[in-house]
């Protein structure tokens, strides 16, 4: 928790110090925490302008949390590579992406999770009447957003979960306007990107990491199929052979 520029300017240069190769900024408020509104914003834009700064000397990205359309765009002005959830993203919004290249990060299975398997949740209750009320309006943007060209990636927003969560992100992401096609670039060589890392791994070519899924039929045809992994390479070690 900071206070002002220079304690944001301290706070990450300490993330640094310790070992952060990101610097992750809750820009608004959030669907799951008690006591605070997603539509709020909680930085000044001198505060992000300087965070992004200190970080980007570093060579150091930054992700911003952000639902509410300000927090967004002051996001991006700002500098940051990726807006992770964007709920309440607008035109204007994306149009900003666009210009400026930002990633956005829409994490759609928590949505999913929420209304499926934690509906009667009291912990969560907060998070399942906000997507309650908002999902079809997110879904809209977010398709309005992968239509106008911008740089949709895979990303989870939990863990720990019943097998398949993670790869239901795929098939979200075909449900709200993608191509299977798409979606497997946005979870595979576009998330590289994002990652700086495009050098490193996200492709099948000679020199990458040979970090490898397979699973028995085409997902093109079927993007469901990747939620059934057969086989699992690491580094080149096999892990997994069904």
């Amino acid at each position: 928790v900071v206070d002002g520029p220079e304690e944001l300017r301290k706070a990450v240069r300490n993330e640094i110090k310790y070992g952060s190769d990101w610097i992750k900024l809750l820009v608004s408020g959030a669907f799951m925490t008690a006591g605070d509104n997603p539509q709020n914003v909680h930085f000044s834009k001198e505060e992000l302008e300087v965070a992004v700064d200190e970080a980007s000397r570093r060579d150091v990205p930054v992700m911003a949390h952000a639902h509410s359309a300000a927090s967004i765009k002051m996001s991006i002005r700002a500098g940051a590579r990726s807006i992770e959830h964007g709920s309440f993203l607008d035109d204007e919004g994306i149009q900003l992406m666009k210009e400026k290249g930002t990633y956005l990060i829409p994490t759609l299975t928590i949505g999913k999770w929420f209304l499926e398997f934690n509906e009667n949740s009291q912990a969560l209750s907060k998070a399942i009447e906000l997507t309650k009320k908002h999902r079809v309006g997110i879904e809209a943007m977010l398709g309005k957003a992968i239509k106008s060209g911008v740089k949709v990636v895979v990303g989870s927003d939990l863990t720990g979960t019943q097998p398949g969560y993670h790869a239901n992100e795929f098939s979200e992401l075909v449900r709200v306007g993608m191509s299977p096609m798409q979606a497997i670039k946005a979870g595979t060589s576009l998330a590289a990107e994002a990652l700086g890392k495009k050098d490193q791994f996200g492709i099948l070519a000679p020199g990458m990491l040979a970090d490898i899924v397979a699973v028995k039929g085409d997902p093109v045809a079927d993007i469901n199929l990747l939620k059934d992994v057969r086989f699992v390479m690491k580094d080149g070690k096999v892990i997994v052979r069904k």
